[in-house]
């Protein structure tokens, strides 16, 4: 799969990620730690990357853009942690990996894992 790694996120997880054999683009890396939410959800439909955020708007900006060819994961937890972020990715892949690949908005909160279809 093709990641983009929003600000917040991690080098230690896009580390895992690449050893996974995934292609991460991390914003914070290339210059563009700036790059508005808008920006970067162009971004990701334009190179089919799957977004990892700790930033809420983006399914503001999913329901008033109807977008669907998109997924994004955004992180409400307690514990931001490199080493908590990897383990609920690694419980978010065994169940969700076929839906990333369709659009989805998967939020990730301390207890549990929602996922809504897309568009919203």
């Amino acid at each position: 799969m093709r990641f983009l790694l929003d600000m917040g996120i991690s080098k230690k997880v896009g580390f895992w990620l690449q050893n996974g054999n995934h292609n991460v683009l991390n914003l914070s890396e290339v210059g563009l730690h700036a790059l508005p939410d808008i920006d970067i959800i162009r971004k990701s439909v334009d190179e089919k990357r799957i977004i990892l955020t700790s930033d809420m708007d983006f399914g503001q900006i999913l329901a008033l853009t109807k977008l669907s060819s998109i997924s994004v994961i955004q992180f409400r937890v307690s514990d931001f942690t490199s080493a908590n972020i990897i383990y609920k990715l690694d419980l978010l892949f065994d169940k969700f990996s076929d839906q990333l690949e369709t659009g989805y908005l998967i939020t990730v909160e301390d207890n549990r894992i929602r996922s809504r279809r897309l568009p919203i």
